[in-house]
């Protein structure tokens, strides 16, 4: 399991939640959950309303051999293109499962803390940070494609009744308007 260190460095740039508008193939207007569901911008919270930055944060990291997958899958779909051999369809949903296995045992180990797998939703510039970091992520991989999360502590103990932080902020998944309620005490 690879986990790295990030503590006072983690780059935020709200910038990043309008890359999701970004267009790529086949999607002429980026991304088609942006604006329509909670843990996507604009309606999820800005990382510095929901982490405590300036506390303790690791990034988990599920590595995945883009690559390899690639050519087992012109290997067993000799038409394909070398686009529909490398589609996230094919491969997303168990890196991602991956992920979230290693981060429930992070969440477990560093008891406090919440987690999202979508930082950059949040606005965190993932790429430039990782990098800093010294993981050799790109923009467009070919080779190797990392899924991380982001685990830390919540910017503030939001249910003052139990003293625990609820599980919405736990999960990371909180719109703006459900944490800006929680912080006014207006718990469901």
């Amino acid at each position: 399991m690879m986990i790295i260190e990030a503590t006072g460095q983690v780059l935020v740039n709200l910038e990043a939640r309008e890359w999701c508008k970004l267009p790529y193939p086949g999607h002429p207007k980026g991304c088609p959950n942006y604006g329509k569901k909670a843990i996507c911008p604009p309606a999820v919270a800005t990382i510095d309303r929901v982490f405590d930055l300036e506390r303790p944060c690791w990034f988990v990291v599920e590595k995945f051999d883009l690559g390899a997958h690639a050519k087992r899958m012109k290997e067993k779909h000799p038409k394909w293109s070398d686009r529909q051999c490398r589609c996230v369809l094919y491969w997303q949903a168990g890196v991602k499962s991956r992920l979230k296995e290693k981060t429930k045992l992070i969440l477990y180990n560093k008891l406090g803390t919440i987690a999202t797998d979508c930082p950059e939703a949040m606005g965190v510039n993932v790429t430039t940070t990782l990098r800093r970091l010294g993981l050799p992520i790109k923009n467009k991989p070919d080779g190797t494609v990392y899924k991380v999360a982001l685990v830390g502590y919540p910017a503030a103990l939001l249910d003052g009744k139990s003293g625990e932080v609820p599980k919405p902020v736990r999960d990371g998944k909180l719109t703006q308007e459900q944490f800006d309620k929680l912080l006014a005490g207006e718990n469901e």
